[in-house]
């Protein structure tokens, strides 16, 4: 396995608002471009490309050009917001979790003849996600929505001398 080297990462952005911070809230970050380029190739293999004499292909910088051969890291693009948005209960997060981690399992141990395995159980995983969505408006009701508690104490101001000195007036 030969790896191309990179230390770029891309910087993830500073909310600058509060719809910016809700997008960075239920964004998912694993299979997003904000993870290290250097951890990423480590689940990605590359070969060297040959022309017809078996020669390497060059780049216009003179090094061997590469092509990716099997990337075990774009598997977690399955991995998507929809999946954390979800209003599912114990039953259905286990049916979600077997069908996810089947098809997972499915596209990196398994030959590309048995990809159409992998999408239907993705598609058995998809359809409870997103109909779990939809119980009583859940979704609907919960867009924007940021939770706090707050509480507030009233309390009247103490009486004191002129300089600050002296014990509090209780009215």
């Amino acid at each position: 396995m030969v790896e191309p080297k990179s230390n770029n990462q891309k910087q993830q952005p500073k909310p600058s608002n509060a719809i910016d911070l809700q997008s960075i809230t239920t964004f998912p970050h694993i299979s997003s471009d904000y993870v290290s380029v250097d951890l990423k190739n480590k689940f990605r293999f590359y070969s060297y490309v040959l022309d017809k004499q078996g020669e390497h292909v060059l780049n216009e910088d003179g090094s061997p050009k590469l092509q990716l051969v099997k990337d075990y890291w774009g598997v977690m693009d399955i991995f998507t917001q929809d999946l954390r948005l979800s209003n599912m209960n114990k039953e259905e997060s286990v049916y979600v979790r077997y069908h996810l981690n089947l098809c997972s399992d499915i596209l990196t141990a398994l030959p590309k003849s048995f990809c159409q395995c992998a999408v239907i159980s993705l598609q058995r995983a998809t359809t409870v996600n997103e109909t779990s969505q939809g119980k009583n408006g859940f979704l609907r009701r919960m867009f924007n929505t940021f939770f706090s508690n707050q509480s507030v104490k009233e309390e009247s101001p103490t009486k004191r001398s002129f300089f600050g000195m002296g014990k509090k007036v209780k009215e």
